[in-house]
């Protein structure tokens, strides 16, 4: 979905917008709630795919030419698959996989598969992309009165502020790179830092079967801090190309939840009568076993 929403639709007018027309340029309005997502300020690439389907799906329900004919899809839907997502969005297909199942498990979306293809809804589209200009806004733009400009133009800086008092944002991504660092490793005083709770927010959402904690104790935080020191050259000399931080540390987890599952499971030694205790997030963060994970050594047999 491409929608362009144009001042001049709305100016000198108090009803509310007529719909946006399909194009190949223009803006869309995103709720400020979305910063609300559990993983806003921990996966990058989560952000950036779910934005990315907000925009992606249409905006009004339409017949959808496949290679198998005709198909109707709802306001708010999209035939597409993890292979299309990758490439329109640069993130891994098995990453794709990974997160749409998780956003499937949070209610955001649901997902529909024949032998065909597989119909993509956005469950609550309509909280993201509204067909009416708030009335704040409206006000504004008759109060300061334009000219006539192409469609392609950006919409005024009034109509923009008035928007974003209504919980309407415009640029929601940062370019901050966020990881655990101790105080001599800061780059920069006003450089954000990624803390603790953010590292066992990810240890939560990644590897639920695991022995958890329910509170973080000093000796947890150095643990962490620990870990982050040590995982950071293991990572480097494995040619990894960008520093390791929140999204190697979460490439980790995945990958441990997918490939170990040993770690996670309660088993019966035949041997000594005794049961195998699945692992705790302790285990986990050993610079260690990060190695012997990135090597393979780890893996189910």
């Amino acid at each position: 979905m491409s929608n362009v929403l144009r001042i001049s639709d709305f100016r000198g007018s108090q009803k509310p917008m007529e719909k946006p027309h399909s194009s190949g340029q223009g803006l869309v309005f995103l709720h400020r709630k979305i910063r609300e997502l559990p993983f806003y300020r921990t996966d990058s690439e989560a952000v950036h795919l779910w934005v990315h389907l907000i925009m992606g799906v249409n905006h009004e329900a339409a017949n959808v030419t496949t290679e198998f004919g005709e198909y109707p899809v709802d306001r708010g839907q999209t035939i597409t698959g993890r292979n299309t997502l990758a490439r329109e969005t640069g993130i891994e297909p098995d990453r794709i996989k990974y997160l749409l199942n998780k956003f499937e498990k949070m209610g955001m979306i649901t997902t529909l598969a024949n032998r065909k293809f597989t119909v993509l809804t956005v469950t609550k589209y309509d909280d993201y992309q509204q067909f009416f200009v708030p009335t704040e806004c409206q006000q504004s733009a008759n109060a300061n009165p334009y000219p006539e400009r192409p469609a392609e133009e950006v919409v005024p800086t009034e109509c923009q502020q008035s928007a974003t008092k209504n919980l309407l944002v415009n640029n929601l991504l940062s370019n901050d790179s966020k990881y655990v660092a101790q105080q001599s490793e800061k780059s920069g005083a006003n450089t954000p830092r990624l803390s603790c709770e953010e590292v066992l927010q990810a240890l939560r959402e990644c590897v639920p079967d695991a022995r958890g904690w329910k509170a973080l104790t000093p000796k947890r935080r150095q643990l962490i801090q620990k870990f982050w020191r040590e995982a950071k050259p293991i990572a480097k000399q494995f040619g990894d190309t960008e520093p390791f931080g929140m999204k190697s540390f979460r490439q980790y987890l995945e990958y441990l939840h997918s490939s170990c599952r040993w770690m996670f499971e309660s088993r019966s030694d035949q041997k000594t009568g005794k049961t195998w205790q699945k692992r705790n997030f302790d285990f986990i963060l050993n610079a260690e076993i990060y190695a012997q994970v990135r090597e393979g050594d780890r893996d189910d047999r």
